[in-house]
């Protein structure tokens, strides 16, 4: 598995980024990749099939000039930025037993991240349809996007995130978990309270204990320019739904 630190400049180039690595994997011209990436600004990022009018409070986004944008995954939306870290992973159906179905290989992936996460006195679990928790509350949450072959999660993890926000631009969900139990999001969300480096090398070390992936060197940026013109900076895209 390759480790890629890099963030983009825009969120919706970030998002593209992750569909281009998976499609190269696919596509047999790269292997499997461990990405982490911290977006500076606030951005509400909308599932692959969730309607822009049910979930976003769009006045709010457009008062702050917030961005919504969407990405390839499903789950539900979710608002990024400072003190939330974005981490991505791909890897083949083929790694482990049983990951050509969806919901073992997104327990596959988010059991490797809460149990990396438990050595730091947390009570990490995962609830619902791939939730990371603590005590009942919500800290990260998980999508996934399939191709033939390869698949990856997406997992975005609040350790120093103003919660405020999420309220200010997102609707309470029509669809939720039944252990939110109907909480606002202010009495489900939670920061883990973890520093970012604890989280990056806790993770690094569900995937190679020895510390030793390798750094990725290789961004797909002709493809990556071809989904962000296609797609991930397409408004007709983004809105569709």
């Amino acid at each position: 598995m390759s480790l890629l630190e890099l963030t983009l400049e825009t969120v919706e180039a970030n998002l593209a980024l992750d569909e281009a690595l998976l499609v190269e994997a696919d596509e047999g011209r790269a292997g499997a990749v461990l990405r982490f990436w911290d977006f500076p600004r606030f951005a509400v990022v909308l599932g692959a099939s969730r309607r822009l009018a049910g979930d976003v409070r769009v006045d709010a986004c457009q008062e702050d000039g917030v961005p919504i944008v969407r990405r390839s995954s499903g789950g539900g939306t979710v608002v990024i930025g400072p003190g939330a870290l974005n981490v991505t992973v791909i890897l083949p159906n083929s790694a482990a037993p049983g990951l050509s179905a969806v919901d073992i290989a997104h327990r596959y992936v988010l059991d490797r991240i809460a149990g990396a996460l438990r050595a730091f006195d947390r009570a990490v679990v995962v609830e619902g349809s791939g939730d990371l928790t603590v005590s009942g509350r919500k800290f990260g949450g998980s999508a996934q996007r399939r191709l033939r072959n390869w698949f990856l999660v997406h997992c975005t993890i609040l350790h120093a995130f103003p919660l405020e926000r999420i309220g200010r631009y997102l609707t309470v969900p029509s669809r939720q978990p039944a252990y939110r139990a109907g909480r606002r999001h202010e009495d489900f969300l939670m920061n883990l309270g973890l520093p970012r480096t604890i989280l990056h090398s806790s993770i690094c070390s569900a995937w190679s204990p020895s510390s030793s992936l390798s750094p990725a060197t290789d961004v797909p940026h002709d493809l990556l320019e071809a989904l962000l013109s296609e797609r991930f900076a397409n408004r007709s895209w983004i809105e569709r739904l």
